[in-house]
């Protein structure tokens, strides 16, 4: 499987699934770490203020989050 993300990558939220916290869509951050297991695919992120104290990863699984390179 090619990796569909790289370390230094820009992302914007399409949606966030995190039910107690979850960022708004169009938070962005650049990707620091890609994890593309078969089944659960996780993306570190750096947040953009006003976001940056956050360390929510992302998970990228049907039904889940959601973003867009930009």
């Amino acid at each position: 499987m090619e990796p569909e993300f790289s370390p230094g990558d820009r992302i914007k939220v399409v949606v966030c699934t995190d039910e107690h916290d979850p960022l708004p869509a169009g938070a962005t951050g650049t990707v620091t770490r890609w994890d593309p297991h078969p089944l659960i695919r996780q993306l570190g992120i750096d947040w953009d203020a006003p976001h940056a104290h956050r360390r929510l990863m992302l998970t990228l699984v049907a039904g889940g989050d959601r973003v867009t390179r930009i």
